[in-house]
């Protein structure tokens, strides 16, 4: 069962944020371009939880304000955080510590409710100061401060971390506090640190040692004449309450310095999610706690789930049964034991410094084997691309301020979310980093149509547009997503004419591989495209009206259908002789039998252009090889009107 978490998150007037309110799930993961507000995000959240934060750090100032409010400290304007813990009643001294903090979410279930406050208070002589509360509920008399946090706050890794100096740092290293956990005996590190000065005084005690010495504090005397200082040298650390600290980590025999800084990264990622872990049931227990345990009642656990070692202590066997592991938990809280403290735990940009293989594997380490809380920030689509869908938070501006739409609120059935995850590969990860998107059937448009909106005057980088290749006509589940992350979307889709054949006592057929001017006068006629794009909008509760043009119905609803394929489509509107050479001579390029070449340009220019398509569908060339050399060689006259018309679209949408 998963532990509490932030469910939701209110921002009003802080920094990027007017007006924020977005749901999040156990696990999030928070995407958007750069300076959109991810890191003031997860700020936001530190001012509520972060006990590294001091008084100071928690005091705010005008430059704080959200950008589009005028003169705020003048105008009494506040700042308003708002964060909705759910799932907390596992946690009996999270339930116990903060039960002033209960209310009821929008769903009518229990939740935490913690807040702060940037506001205006004038005084008893009428003078206008500001301050900040941290409480909870909407109840400021109710204060959440460092003895509240002691059970529920925040770790938050840094983007810009310096992995090698925290490790280093004896207050800040996860080392450290994960051998706090185990509480070594002092007198233990008394008698190593003993033994430690011995071996340093006789290291002090070598004569080349010595006679260093004194030739440093000559020389040293000599530059400033006679003083009181006198030169020494210590050769190891000796207080017994700095032993532990004065361990070195090493990295395949070498210190952590000489490793790179991915593998430090992901060192210290790891060490802080053993760090967070919980602890109920602890792996070592000492001789001497073992032994007052075995005095509590139900103590017989014990000797089902624990290892005696050589050293007189015992260790967490590896073959536990799930139910001797539920004993043991309820055990070990009863008597004392019980994981008291919640840490949430916020990491910016996990994929710093990584091999995009790295990146994938931290981030599902870091979701899928952890059962406590996580916030990523991250503008890696190698993380987007293996990220449950469910678990994303789109970050972007509209109308000059920051705004959120998170998926675990989409209107999608399990089978279409299944249906998208299957298919967001890193390519389509971009979807959640641009500011608009493109969707198309296949590679062939994905290679050319940023090609033709280059030739058009209308480059899709410029814009942060990308073209997301589905591999598929199945356009609903990601229009759903897309419309409800509020990113703007164009479809391209091809219009597959088809004439349908009806013969006496026969089943009608349907012909895709003809041409408009095949028609007979008796045949009637289809497009596939078209009746695919009627089902999608009745399934998105957007009935299609009677007696209506189709065509520009869908085109004003960002839905462009062509007339027969995306190749034949090109090839159609292919009128000038640079239009056609491109053709000619890509295909030139991939097949080098002069017969099949000539054959292809006269095809070609007898409007042939299902015969061509054949020809390029041909498993010795392939629409995806083709299209990747067409993309270098077409002009503009090969872009069909429609795919122009997609590409205006998604333009005029994004500058909204």
């Amino acid at each position: 069962m998963d532990s509490l978490y932030i469910s939701r998150v209110v921002i009003k007037n802080y920094r990027n944020f007017k007006d924020l309110d977005v749901n999040l799930q156990h696990k999030s993961v928070i995407v958007g371009e750069n300076n959109i507000g991810k890191t003031n995000f997860i700020r936001a959240l530190q001012l509520i939880l972060d006990p590294s934060l001091s008084d100071e750090d928690r005091m705010l100032s005008e430059s704080d304000f959200n950008d589009s409010i005028e003169n705020p400290m003048e105008n009494n304007q506040e700042i308003l955080i708002q964060i909705y813990i759910s799932n907390y009643r596992r946690n009996v001294a999270v339930m116990t510590m903060l039960s002033d903090a209960t209310v009821l979410d929008d769903e009518g279930n229990e939740a935490l409710l913690l807040s702060y406050k940037f506001f205006p208070h004038i005084d008893n002589f009428g003078n206008k100061e500001y301050q900040y509360e941290v409480y909870m509920r909407d109840d400021m008399s109710r204060k959440f401060g460092s003895r509240e946090r002691k059970y529920l706050n925040i770790k938050v890794i840094k983007a810009l971390r310096d992995v090698e100096a925290d490790l280093r740092n004896s207050k800040k290293s996860p080392v450290k506090k994960m051998l706090d956990d185990y509480k070594i005996s002092k007198e233990v590190l008394e008698n190593i640190a003993s033994e430690y000065k011995e071996c340093g005084d006789r290291v002090l005690n070598l004569d080349e040692i010595n006679d260093m010495t004194m030739h440093i504090n000559e020389r040293f005397s000599e530059i400033l004449g006679n003083h009181d200082y006198d030169i020494s040298l210590q050769a190891m650390e000796v207080d017994p309450t700095r032993v532990l600290g004065s361990l070195k980590m090493l990295m395949a025999n070498r210190s952590v310095s000489d490793s790179s800084l991915g593998l430090d990264n992901i060192l210290y990622i790891s060490l802080v999610l053993q760090m967070l872990k919980d602890k109920t049931v602890p792996t070592f227990v000492s001789g001497i706690e073992y032994s007052e345990l075995l005095t509590k009642e139900n103590s017989e656990i014990l000797g089902e789930c624990y290892i005696p070692n050589a050293g007189g202590n015992y260790v967490l066997g590896t073959d536990i049964s799930e139910e001797n592991y539920a004993a043991l938990y309820t055990f070990m809280t009863d008597n004392g034991h019980g994981n008291n403290a919640v840490t949430l735990l916020a990491i910016e940009e996990p994929e710093a410094h990584l091999h995009p293989v790295y990146q994938r594997l931290i981030y599902k380490d870091v979701i899928n084997r952890n059962g406590f809380p996580i916030l990523l920030t991250t503008h890696s689509t190698h993380i987007t691309s293996v990220a449950p869908i469910k678990s994303l938070v789109h970050l972007h501006q509209e109308s000059g301020s920051t705004v959120a739409h998170s998926t675990a609120s989409m209107p999608m059935i399990d089978g279409e979310f299944l249906d998208v995850e299957r298919y967001l590969d890193v390519k389509r990860g971009e979807i959640f980093l641009g500011k608009g998107v493109i969707l198309v059937e296949g590679i062939a448009e994905e290679y050319i149509i940023p090609k033709f909106a280059e030739l058009i005057g209308k480059p899709l980088d410029e814009k942060g547009i990308v073209v997301c290749n589905i591999n598929c006509t199945n356009f609903k589940p990601y229009m759903k997503m897309l419309k409800s992350l509020s990113i703007p979307y164009s479809v391209i889709t091809d219009g597959d004419f088809y004439i349908e054949n009806t013969e006496d006592g026969e089943e009608s057929t349907r012909n895709y591989h003809v041409m408009e001017k095949d028609v007979k006068d008796n045949d009637t006629c289809g497009s596939l495209g078209m009746e695919n794009a009627i089902k999608t909008f009745e399934a998105l509760n957007d009935s299609v009206p009677e007696n209506t043009d189709l065509a520009l119905h869908f085109s004003e609803r960002g839905y462009f259908i062509g007339k027969y394929t995306f190749e034949v489509d090109m090839m159609e509107c292919a009128s000038t002789e640079d239009g056609e050479r491109a053709f000619i001579d890509t295909f030139n390029q991939l097949v080098e039998s002069s017969r099949k070449q000539n054959n292809f340009k006269n095809r070609l220019r007898n409007q042939d252009y299902e015969f061509c398509l054949r020809r390029i569908e041909d498993q010795r060339v392939g629409k995806g090889r083709f299209a990747q050399i067409f993309s270098g060689k077409c002009v503009a006259d090969n872009c069909p009107d429609y795919v122009k018309n997609a590409i205006e679209y998604i333009y005029t949408k994004v500058d909204e």
